[in-house]
């Protein structure tokens, strides 16, 4: 005799007494609490900490060299190069006062050879494309320098704001011959060489670049924050509490509460001390089976690569348990990363009584011959689950910033960007609601803003600052 079928969510939705036990059982090892947060907040804090006074930290926080905030009143028109992903971006950005902004931007293709090639062939193609824009932007025949900046998506190690060299290619880029090599030097010689009227004033990392591009017109801005296909945060520290910098310096600014955007890089955060995070039997398998095992760890539970792939081995795990689909297997659910974190998106934007969206995925593009109801409505929990999972532990990094900076009373803005944090159902609301829990009402002293083309601007901006930083020096 069959057991009895019962709810295991609101709704009219049913499921088999082993399904619910099993959905149970995975929201409690999903489930993370305010004190588990708050030890997760404080842990990476420390890390902040670590960073700041060497160079020994898994967490690099990077200075970037930018001290000038933005007053959103500058004027002018400046260049942004972007590199990152598939593709380049270039902006011609025109700041207009009063934190107005308007841009031209085109976008051009990075071929895969390009990302397994050299150095030099990938600064030959970025020159080749910025000579492209600026046909088709109609300047032609530029009299005087037309500054540019160029963000990277990538980590840096930075000298200067013009001297900067990747410490490492990430993503699935392999460029071979950039070691230590100047990048703004590198793009200024080509430029040269093709008879280009442009200057390279600005080297920066992209979310640096969100930074600066929110501070224009939100002067308020303490953190940039990007979910997306990676995560990574950038804010503004005191220069005297970055003691791994020599204070002496001469680039250094003389003033006392003078800042710096710093590059965290919190992605690594628990590549030294894997048991600071809240990790699962599914987070191990994801981080064993990569193609950089023990690297990025935070990031692995919480950005658009990896996010898909947690619910993928979630799913096949149930399937090997026969809670799901009959255990039926498909080659699509056998294939690592196969279960694209846009499915998520559109399994939990899925309000239909039948959960057609989720049946289409499924069936269509996964593969499976059929599915039930319950069957659907299981795999949506778990993609709700780990969504809520990263949201949560993404709100309690960004209190990390907000602790270390003290920043709660006077009030602050945060720039978010990315896929994850812009098309994920519910998102912002449950990053909100953890840092409800953490301060309560004053919640409300904490703003939040999306930053929409925030490397590129910010690119040109970082070029400004820098031409700023120099007359001031």
């Amino acid at each position: 005799m069959s057991r009895p079928r019962r709810s295991f969510s609101s709704g009219p939705m049913t499921g088999t007494e082993a399904q619910i036990e099993a959905v149970e059982e995975l929201r409690n090892h999903f489930k993370l609490s305010t004190e588990e947060l708050k030890q997760f907040r404080d842990a990476l804090r420390q890390e902040m900490d670590n960073g700041l006074k060497s160079n020994d930290s898994y967490m690099d926080m990077l200075p970037s060299w930018v001290f000038k905030h933005p007053t959103g009143q500058e004027t002018g028109e400046y260049l942004g190069l972007e590199l990152s992903g598939s593709n380049i971006r270039i902006y011609l950005v025109n700041l207009h006062g009063q934190g107005r902004i308007s841009t031209r931007q085109q976008k051009y293709v990075i071929s895969e050879n390009l990302k397994k090639g050299s150095i030099n062939s990938v600064i030959e193609f970025l020159v080749e494309s910025v000579d492209s824009f600026l046909s088709f932007v109609g300047k032609y025949d530029l009299k005087s320098p037309l500054a540019l900046g160029f963000v990277l998506s990538f980590p840096l190690k930075q000298q200067a704001l013009n001297k900067a060299s990747v410490i490492q290619w990430t993503k699935d880029f392999e460029i071979t011959g950039a070691d230590n090599k100047n990048i703004a030097e590198l793009l200024q010689i080509g430029l040269k060489r093709r008879h280009l009227n442009i200057s390279v004033e600005a080297v920066i990392n992209g979310a640096v670049g969100c930074l600066l591009a929110h501070s224009y017109r939100s002067l308020d801005t303490l953190v940039a924050c990007t979910i997306s296909t990676g995560t990574n945060a950038a804010y503004w520290e005191k220069v005297n509490a970055i003691h791994k910098l020599d204070q002496s310096a001469a680039q250094l600014p003389s003033k006392d509460d003078c800042e710096m955007i710093i590059n965290t890089e919190w992605g690594s955060f628990g590549d030294q001390n894997p048991s600071v995070l809240p990790r699962t039997f599914y987070d191990n398998r994801v981080n064993r089976q990569s193609v950089n095992p023990g690297v990025h760890l935070f990031e692995k539970m919480v950005s658009g690569l990896y996010l898909g792939e947690i619910a993928r081995i979630i799913i096949v795990d149930f399937l090997d348990r026969r809670l799901l689909f009959d255990g039926q297997y498909t080659t699509e659910l056998n294939t690592a990363y196969c279960f694209e974190a846009s499915y998520i998106s559109a399994i939990g934007s899925d309000d239909s009584p039948d959960m057609d969206d989720t049946k289409h995925i499924l069936e269509s593009i996964m593969n499976l011959p059929s599915t039930t109801l319950a069957d659907r409505q299981i795999v949506r929990t778990i993609c709700e689950l780990v969504s809520q999972r990263a949201a949560r532990l993404v709100a309690a990094a960004m209190s990390a910033v907000i602790e270390k900076r003290n920043a709660l009373e006077t009030g602050l803005t945060i720039s978010m960007e990315g896929t994850v944090y812009e098309h994920f159902p519910n998102f912002p609301r449950r990053v909100n609601d953890a840092l409800k829990s953490f301060y309560g009402e004053r919640v409300d002293h904490i703003n939040v803003g999306v930053t929409r083309d925030g490397n590129g601007i910010g690119a040109a901006l970082a070029a400004m600052i820098a031409i700023s930083q120099k007359h001031c020096a």
